[in-house]
């Protein structure tokens, strides 16, 4: 493979695992403006359903090539969409949050490092 080509394959994952990594974090501040009580309830229905969305999409792209950073991105979205159904910020949720980001981070660095 040319180095352009590897250059390239390099370039769109980045592009897809940042474009992820930038959902997901709105998602989960979707959840914080909530439980700070900064949204309506149809406002909060509203704004998680879009950064769902977007994130959903992100994540579909990694798990079609299933290697990479793939079970990592899972864990994270699982993580994000746990906390949708609490009412209330649960304890360490952040802390959670940020160990699954952190994860996802670091495989993908592998990931990019290999090309």
């Amino acid at each position: 493979m040319a180095a352009h080509d590897r250059t390239q394959i390099y370039l769109a994952h980045r592009e897809t695992y940042a474009r992820f990594l930038a959902a997901a974090d709105a998602e989960a501040r979707c959840d914080w403006r909530r439980w700070r009580g900064d949204y309506t309830k149809d406002e909060a229905l509203k704004a998680t359903d879009r950064a769902y969305t977007e994130t959903q999409s992100a994540y579909n792209l990694i798990d079609l090539e299933g290697i990479g950073p793939a079970a990592e991105a899972e864990r994270l979205t699982a993580c994000v969409r746990f906390m949708h159904e609490q009412d209330e910020e649960p304890e360490g949720i952040w802390e959670t949050f940020k160990g699954y980001r952190a994860a996802f981070v670091e495989a993908a660095r592998i990931h990019l490092g290999a090309h």
